[in-house]
């Protein structure tokens, strides 16, 4: 019997062990993830269908001034009524702590709030590092948790002398979006992206927060130089905030979506609300948007994709619009793009290679 209990025990060692190795060693992960994908076109292969789309005829920017009435097109899918970044009010400083995760790296912090519409409030983070430089970047987050879980980069910006910025995305930490009155509704409830049924200009929940602190900071000559990075649905509030408003100069996303001919076949996880608003893809698709991010005098747009991610937006699918897109920025004068494919692990996450790279692209400081 005692044969039997060591086997069983050594199973169960056996067991725990793979499980720990397939779950948390990075390049383990990578080889487990690939060994259980269905088809090779999960991680590996392109699958046909995405090529037959040509992306360079789905952007209409041809030209500087072209680049100009598609992002004022966009600026009106966003705000409506004439309005735009230069009449969302500042940010203002407010009472309360700063997450503690957030404040035991800065050498000091600032809490701010942009009110937005319907009691709806964005909080926003300011942290300074120890020795600054004088430049900002601001950090967007994404579903399914807060910015505490970018401690990892927001702490190696500080280190670097960045400022950080950091934003959680609507419904995630302060950024509560709970029961509210609505006159044609009745109380409900706007978590979850509901918002975007209900509310005329729902993108300005999203993009708003980021613009009011740019207009917080243009009050100030603290900050020489404004740039952005956003993980998951974060680096989408990037690309578009970033489409919107050129004073972000340089931005990274990391894992923040694909255009739509490139989610047939894999909505599950790549359709949230949002990013199917109708008024806002017909006044820019997302190829243009990615456009307008990276187009201009020492500007650039950055995408980082999770070549196994376990989530969303895997494979390296961005390289086949990454020409085109490059393309059409030079059409619009000047700036630039490029594509960058993390084969570091299989998670859904801003890896240390990833961290590494949104340092390299922010450029050196002077």
């Amino acid at each position: 019997m005692k044969w039997v209990v060591r086997l069983l025990a050594g199973l169960v060692v056996l067991g725990a062990g793979g499980y720990y190795l397939t779950h948390n060693v990075d390049w383990v992960r990578v080889h487990y993830k690939r060994f259980k994908a269905p088809n090779p076109y999960v991680f590996d292969e392109i699958d046909p269908q995405y090529k037959a789309t040509d992306p360079a005829k789905l952007i209409r920017i041809d030209s500087p001034d072209k680049a100009g009435q598609i992002r004022a097109a966009l600026i009106d899918a966003i705000w409506g009524n004439g309005a735009g970044p230069s009449e969302v009010p500042p940010a203002i400083v407010t009472a309360g702590a700063v997450p503690p995760e957030l404040a035991a790296l800065s050498a000091s912090s600032l809490r701010l709030e942009a009110p937005i519409d319907l009691g709806y409030k964005g909080h926003i983070y300011l942290l300074e590092p120890s020795r600054p430089h004088g430049r900002l970047v601001i950090y967007q987050n994404g579903y399914a948790s807060t910015v505490a879980a970018a401690a990892p980069l927001i702490g190696a910006l500080l280190e670097h002398g960045y400022a950080v910025a950091a934003l959680d995305y609507p419904g995630y930490g302060e950024n509560g979006m709970g029961r509210t009155y609505l006159d044609r509704f009745g109380w409900y409830e706007l978590a979850h992206d509901r918002i975007i049924g209900v509310h005329d200009h729902p993108m300005r929940f999203y993009v708003e927060p980021v613009i009011a602190l740019l207009n917080y900071v243009a009050a100030s000559t603290t900050y020489s130089r404004v740039d952005m990075t956003g993980f998951s649905a974060g680096g989408w509030i990037t690309t578009l905030a970033a489409a919107a408003d050129s004073r972000i100069r340089r931005s990274v996303m990391v894992a923040g979506g694909y255009p739509l001919y490139l989610r047939v076949g894999a909505f599950e996880n790549q359709s949230p609300p949002p990013q199917f608003h109708q008024p806002l893809l017909q006044a820019a698709n997302y190829l243009e948007m990615y456009v307008l991010a990276g187009a201009g005098e020492g500007r650039w747009l950055t995408q980082i994709f999770n070549r196994y991610d376990r989530c969303c937006y895997r494979n390296t699918l961005g390289k086949l619009y990454e020409p085109a897109v490059r393309d059409a920025v030079a059409q619009a004068g000047d700036g630039g793009f490029d594509v960058l494919i993390d084969e570091s692990h299989a998670d859904h996450k801003v890896s240390d290679w990833a961290i590494a790279r949104i340092l390299e692209k922010l450029g050196p400081v002077n």
